[in-house]
């Protein structure tokens, strides 16, 4: 009995040092995820500075979210997101899907930049599209197999409310004198993400967010149609190729 005891014990012992790890080291796996799924997603390196995470109180924040460039474009950030904080439904936590009541993306920064093949925004709404449809396959493959239960079965979620708020948008052209100027990236508020569904993926969520913000950028940069076409036959001068040319007749699409 006492040797039962004793093995008793000593299981309990480990399962309450394997949650304290997991709890511990909760901060790390978020941001790794955000990490990997942000960059499968855009097709470039998406970095996270740091990420707090309190599931007793339900809260969390996640700071230094950038968006790198893709290839043709300069080593600065082409996304930068503010602070992010976010409201847990703490009742969820141990359920699938995990609903999160809230999210909050305070003053993100675009820089729009430009190339002959077009923006770099153009190319990372490409890269989001690709992944899409290569989801979109994937989701009906999946369909036609056989319903299994998986043990380890991807955590999904439910975002009740996600805003993007107070954001600018920044037109980037190094180089061209006179192609400079900024504009308000409109507020972007999503609603419900994953609730018909049952949960979505955190690929899907990824995928919903950099769509919805990739596409007000282009939205709120078409405002520097006029400024573009008055720099124009500058730009021609002075960038190498037909990024010139492009750029007249960049946003007029």
């Amino acid at each position: 009995m006492r040797k039962l005891l004793i093995g008793a014990g000593i299981l309990v012992t480990l399962i309450v040092g394997a949650a304290v790890f997991l709890l511990s080291s909760l901060d790390t796996i978020v941001k790794k995820v955000i990490e990997d799924v942000g960059s499968q997603v855009t097709g470039v390196k998406v970095s996270v500075g740091s990420v707090k995470i309190s599931l007793s109180e339900g809260k969390g924040s996640i700071s230094g979210l950038t968006v790198a460039n893709p290839p043709g474009f300069s080593s600065d950030p082409a996304i930068r997101l503010g602070e992010i904080a976010l409201a847990l439904d703490t009742g969820s936590i141990s359920k699938n899907p995990v609903v999160v009541k809230d999210v909050t993306v305070a003053s993100p920064f675009v820089a729009y930049e430009m190339a002959a093949g077009g923006s770099n925004i153009d190319a990372i709404q490409k890269n989001v599209k690709a992944f899409a449809a290569k989801q979109g396959g994937g989701a009906k493959a999946e369909a036609a197999k056989p319903a299994a239960k998986d043990k380890d079965e991807e955590k999904k979620l439910v975002i009740e409310r996600l805003a993007i708020t107070g954001g600018q948008v920044k037109l980037a052209a190094g180089g061209i004198p006179g192609a400079e100027g900024s504009a308000k990236l409109g507020d972007i508020v999503l609603t419900n993400i994953g609730k018909d569904s049952g949960g979505a993926s955190s690929a899907q969520v990824a995928q919903k967010v950099m769509d919805a913000l990739v596409n007000g950028a282009l939205k709120s940069a078409s405002s520097f149609g006029n400024l573009l076409g008055n720099v124009g036959d500058k730009a021609k001068a002075l960038v190498p190729g037909d990024a010139g040319g492009a750029i007249k007749g960049l946003l007029g699409k």
